[in-house]
């Protein structure tokens, strides 16, 4: 049985005394599973898990159904204390430096649109959620990576779930793109099929270089990004506002804002992740 980590059953203990006042309290716990309800479909969980890794630094991810099994890995960082403590959470996150994409801690709840048991395995942790508390974790005897990754197992919970999975997995397959636009991420394993983008070299002008799919490498696509504009500081104040945070220092790490495009491919509005905007300009938008 693998050693439980120090900060473990602290979070554990806090969120089991959340449930037990929400459950005094329909009125309380109401918005909650109404919410709850809103972050769930199947279309979205492979886009909030790539995310989440991107967040902790994962280079490359790998996702597969096997035996109505859905499975995510990735090799990014461990959950630290505060991490952690996001994941049991919901309508509230610690992200504070609002240098991620997700916030709110919902993204992590849309794996429940598959089934009503996640598990989570990662160096440190060996751990399941169930849909009735679905933010108190519970610690599994299965064991801890020794690999270094981080896993997320959900059974699907009916044929529908599992189409739905499965075609969301075919878009993945069928928009190479997408993974530019993340920070970290680089190759993308989709069942038997491999997404993975290398550099060719500098491109022409300054912040721009040429980008090919390993399985394709006669095709360039010339990724370009703007300079760093700084947001606002009355957009930051309704971040702040919007997020519920509480000191003012807090937004200073908030990143600059770029726009990035890439040449070589047809027109088509990204906001990380694919829209479904298409444009008749000769490049696509991020």
């Amino acid at each position: 049985m693998s050693k439980r980590p120090p900060f473990f059953e602290k979070i554990r203990r806090k969120a089991a005394s959340r449930w037990e006042q929400l459950e005094k309290d329909r009125e309380l716990a109401a918005p909650w599973h109404q919410l709850f309800r809103q972050v769930q479909s199947p279309r979205h969980v492979l886009s909030e898990l790539l995310q989440n890794a991107d967040d902790v630094g994962a280079t490359e991810a790998t996702v597969w159904i096997e035996d109505g099994t859905f499975v995510f890995e990735h090799n990014g960082e461990d959950f630290t204390e505060e991490q952690f403590e996001s994941l049991c959470r919901f309508g509230y996150s610690n992200k504070r430096h609002l240098h991620t994409i997700g916030f709110r801690g919902v993204g992590f709840k849309s794996t429940f649109s598959l089934g009503d048991r996640v598990e989570v395995y990662t160096p440190t942790l060996s751990i399941y959620f169930d849909r009735s508390r679905f933010t108190e974790p519970h610690w599994s005897d299965t064991g801890t990576r020794s690999d270094g990754k981080t896993c997320i197992r959900v059974v699907v919970s009916d044929d529908n779930r599992l189409r739905e999975l499965a075609k969301n997995l075919q878009d993945w397959q069928q928009s190479p793109l997408s993974l530019l636009f993340f920070r970290h991420i680089r190759r993308l394993r989709v069942q038997d099929a491999e997404i993975y983008w290398t550099s060719a070299g500098t491109g022409p002008v300054p912040e721009s270089e040429w980008m090919v799919l390993r399985q394709d490498s006669h095709q360039r696509y010339l990724l370009i990004r703007s300079k760093a504009e700084p947001f606002p500081t009355e957009v930051l104040e309704e971040i702040q506002e919007e997020r519920m945070l509480v000191e003012k220092e807090e937004v200073v790490h908030f990143p600059p804002c770029k726009v990035e495009i890439v040449l070589g491919t047809s027109g088509r509005l990204y906001v990380v992740l694919p829209t479904g905007v298409e444009t008749e300009l000769p490049f696509a938008c991020n």
